[in-house]
């Protein structure tokens, strides 16, 4: 009698555990799922200053020829976009540090480009020009603002070096090939890219922020889905 007994009060405890053990077992894994559902909402694409680059037209070519030319001026700017399309005046660049430089269509940011001088006296001899989102110029090898990180590898041939997010030199790009050096007319391309799903990234993405340089290919340097923010000609 007495063996039975224990046998039911042993029956009972279990089936007082049981339930709650499944309602654990459920609250664990609404949580994960959450977590889950969370992280997904991070991944996800976030607005950035290139969301107006998805449904825009062909863009115009900005090559290293013609008004674009190593030997270009600001009067030669004026005459092939008119004067009152070129305006020579400061531009903020990272790290709040302002220099002059001529910059055409101002106004328009869809075609909106800056050009700086090794002459500024004379506004002449270019050593850069510098186009940045939104404006849809597209460059040598196809370069443009709003291009993915994979494309970009794509037409380089191979993987290349990015600054890490986050610093005044974050998603600089570097070592380019192929259609991105030599290019006829002495110049070259820099890209820089901008994340694609926040800026600035949540705390689990620090692997791929701060002062170090990645591989175009790193895995989580992809999942944050960088894009083309800004690109320069550089003249040689």
């Amino acid at each position: 009698m007495r063996l039975r007994s224990l046998s039911l009060i042993a029956l009972f405890a279990i089936a007082v555990s049981f339930p709650a053990a499944t309602s654990f077992a459920a609250k664990k894994g609404a949580a994960a799922n959450q977590d889950t559902k969370s992280q997904d909402q991070d991944d996800a694409a976030q607005p950035t200053s290139l969301d107006n680059l998805k449904d825009a037209p062909k863009p115009p070519e900005l090559l290293c020829s013609g008004p674009f030319a190593k030997d270009t001026s600001h009067a030669k700017l004026e005459a092939a976009f008119g004067a009152k399309n070129v305006a020579y005046k400061d531009v903020e660049l990272p790290g709040n540090y302002m220099k002059k430089a001529t910059v055409i269509f101002d106004n328009d940011p869809t075609k909106r480009a800056v050009f700086f001088w090794r002459d500024d006296k004379t506004r002449a001899n270019p050593s850069s020009i510098l186009v940045e989102a939104p404006s849809t110029w597209s460059g040598p090898g196809g370069i443009r603002n709003g291009l993915p990180l994979k494309d970009l590898e794509k037409a380089n041939g191979g993987s290349f070096s990015i600054v890490a997010f986050g610093g005044v030199n974050g998603g600089l790009a570097s070592g380019l090939k192929g259609p991105f050096v030599n290019i006829t007319g002495g110049c070259t391309v820099q890209p820089r890219f901008e994340p694609g799903i926040a800026n600035p990234l949540p705390p689990r993405y620090a692997s791929v922020t701060g002062e170090q340089t990645l591989v175009s290919n790193n895995f989580m340097l992809r999942r944050v889905r960088p894009q083309i923010s800004e690109w320069r000609v550089n003249y040689q």
